[in-house]
């Protein structure tokens, strides 16, 4: 069920009207004017989206009316993860969500994307309707991501797993380890016990330069 608001009517609508120009698109299964506005509730959410998407600005009686999703409780973006598609196709695979609600962003990394839809209701029908499903030749799976959307991600870091020694691991197989964060390792060796031989502490400051594709290992003293 997708709840519709539409706003800006004018005077002489009434509810038949209404109906009549959403039932276009599909089943209308309630619709009821409050004042200068309605709320249309269709059973479908693609085509819901193509409803707001063609009669959004549409002219009744002369005046254009405003058309949009009502987000109501389940305000606030969802991150998506989508496994097992190509780089290179972030406007094919936004299209494709485009049709279950609003992408605010859309973008492949490697073999794997992260889709971020505006609302919860919409997100989860884009997940019943393309987990599992193909796109380009390749079979596709619409999960809820595990990383916050970015507007919710905070500066600081949480700290590493204790048995990680500083390795941030991969979420998703296939995406690279998160770098530590900004002065991490410039911390842990801004206090070096007086006395420890040159060398050691040369091998420690390589630690570093070192590239997180693979778990670090500490060097013992």
């Amino acid at each position: 069920m997708v709840k519709i608001f539409v706003g800006n009517l004018p005077r002489a609508t009434n509810e038949d009207e209404i109906k009549a120009l959403f039932t276009e698109y599909g089943t209308v299964t309630e619709c009821a004017i409050i004042k200068n506005f309605a709320f249309v509730h269709m059973d479908d959410r693609k085509a819901a989206t193509k409803a707001i998407k063609n009669l959004h600005l549409y002219k009744l009686h002369g005046t254009p009316i405003n058309v949009e999703a009502s987000h109501g409780k389940n305000q606030g973006s969802v991150k998506l993860h989508v496994a097992n598609v190509e780089k290179g196709s972030d406007d094919e695979l936004r299209a494709l969500f485009e049709e279950y609600g609003t992408v605010t962003e859309c973008a492949v990394v490697k073999n794997f994307a992260f889709v971020h839809m505006s609302n919860s209701d919409e997100a989860m029908d884009a997940i019943k309707g393309l987990d599992n499903t193909e796109f380009q030749g390749k079979r596709i799976h619409v999960q809820i991501s595990k990383s916050r959307p970015r507007h919710e991600e905070r500066d600081d870091y949480p700290p590493p797993p204790p048995d990680r020694g500083g390795y941030w691991p991969p979420r998703y197989p296939g995406e690279w380890p998160e770098p530590p964060p900004p002065g991490y390792m410039r911390g842990r060796l801004s206090h070096i016990p007086p006395g420890l031989s040159s060398d050691c502490v040369a091998a420690r400051r390589l630690l570093m330069h070192v590239t997180l594709s693979s778990p670090c290992q500490w060097l013992s003293a």
